[in-house]
């Protein structure tokens, strides 16, 4: 049997990179109060208020139920609101209320800095090829992932 390099296997370094990221990022919320679950869905508000639970659920990985009871926690502390989707009726858009938009912009700021932490061993021009080759790969499997969902039954 051939030794493997687990190392070089690109799969385990995204999620191993990943997980560093999302840990330091946990580490760097503590002080804001916040769980991963609940920056989590505040931090997809912050880029697009107004998104369904649905969609919230599949693109953060939760079950409905599992969102369901941490959106009920978030709108009992006042952070957000669900309200009718203006052209479906069994859809409920999430909203950040204004009472957390600066938590939003000091969790953008922690974002920004771990990030910039976690990538200033890589050149600039290292940055900009790491971002475009992640896309790149990204919207291959996003499209691959429509091309299936369009001929499933």
């Amino acid at each position: 049997m051939p030794a493997r390099d687990f190392e070089s296997n690109i799969g385990h370094l995204i999620h191993q990179v990943d997980l560093w990221m999302t840990r330091e990022f946990d580490l760097r919320m503590q002080p804001l109060g916040l769980t991963r679950a609940q920056w989590g869905v505040l931090a997809r508000l912050y880029f697009s208020n107004g998104v369904t639970q649905s969609e919230l659920a599949d693109e953060l990985g939760f079950s409905k139920m599992a969102l369901g009871g941490l959106l009920d926690r978030l709108e009992a502390k006042g952070q957000i609101e669900r309200r009718a989707h203006p052209t479906d009726r069994r859809a409920k858009c999430v909203f950040a209320l204004p009472k957390v938009e600066s938590l939003l912009v000091e969790m953008e700021r922690i974002a920004r800095a771990m990030t910039a932490d976690a990538i200033s061993v890589l050149s600039p021009k290292q940055q900009g090829d790491l971002v475009k080759l992640l896309r790149l790969v990204r919207d291959d499997l996003v499209a691959r992932d429509r091309r299936v969902a369009a001929i499933a039954p």
